[in-house]
């Protein structure tokens, strides 16, 4: 009897920490602050290994190089608002590279927009 509940009480656990996470399926297109030569917005998508922490609303993504190696990145939110009390996110790799996002979009659901009140 002991063991039965031990068991549920894990399998609880782990299903209940498992749903943190979302994958995100299919390509999500990330649309970044900064512009280019011509004004227009700069953008990537990310097509594998998208994660979103629910709690948090931290996107995390590989990128896969040419050579086999990959770059581990994350959008998140700054820690301070700016001064009109709205947090701008920012994309991050592991070596410190860092881009401002503006919105990402992923199969018609939009994420961090500031204007339509966006997903976290």
């Amino acid at each position: 009897m002991k063991k039965s509940i031990w068991v549920i009480t894990f399998v609880l656990f782990f299903s209940l920490s498992c749903s943190e996470f979302e994958e995100i399926g299919g390509s999500c297109t990330v649309y970044l602050v900064e512009t280019d030569d011509s004004g227009a917005q700069l953008s990537y998508v990310i097509d594998q290994d998208l994660r979103r922490n629910k709690k948090t609303g931290v996107f995390t993504y590989r990128v896969f190089n040419e050579d086999g190696t990959s770059k581990l990145w994350s959008i998140s939110r700054a820690s301070e608002p700016e001064e009109d009390g709205a947090y701008s996110y920012f994309s991050k790799s592991q070596d410190g590279d860092e881009k401002k996002v503006e919105f990402i979009e992923c199969g018609g659901k939009e994420y961090l927009r500031r204007d339509n009140g966006g997903e976290d």
